[in-house]
């Protein structure tokens, strides 16, 4: 826990507890990250579940770039969330939770950008998805949902 109370101790920590504008900037920048990681998740998996079918695989590549940056967004400004609370938020269950669903969410969108990868160029809108990508956009899709709501639950339980 020593390592904990350190972190809570940082400047970081207390600039996004204690200023006017470190909380405010930090979840505006959290909120965003989520939308283009959270959006574009939600795009890709529903592509390769069979809806827009005008859209490519080859197309789905570019995006996962734009996501993982968002993830990136998501990674720094919750950290600097997690600092100005990190002793109470280790044990907060909805926080532990939402941890499992991200990282899990995580390697979703990196098998996934593998799976799109190997459905290769020169398909088009016709390919089909392998079965074992179907059932990983599903759990994507579940996951998402799943860090989206024990997100929000953090502040209410």
């Amino acid at each position: 826990m020593d390592l904990i109370a350190w972190i809570e101790g940082t400047w970081i920590a207390e600039q996004v507890r204690v200023s006017a504008w470190g909380y405010p900037i930090m979840i505006a920048a959290h909120s965003v990250g989520l939308a283009v990681v959270v959006g574009l998740a939600v795009a890709v998996d529903l592509r390769l579940l069979g809806r827009f079918r005008g859209i490519p695989f080859s197309a789905l590549r570019t995006m996962f770039l734009v996501a993982w940056i968002g993830f990136l967004v998501n990674f720094l400004s919750g950290l600097a969330l997690f600092s100005s609370q990190a002793t109470s938020y280790m044990t907060n269950v909805p926080f532990l939770v939402k941890m499992a669903f991200v990282l899990t969410g995580a390697v979703t969108v990196g098998y996934l950008q593998g799976a799109t990868a190997r459905i290769g160029d020169g398909h088009g809108a016709d390919s089909v998805t392998p079965g074992p990508a179907r059932t990983m956009a599903i759990v994507s899709l579940l996951v998402w949902l799943g860090a989206i709501v024990t997100g929000r639950l953090i502040a209410y339980l």
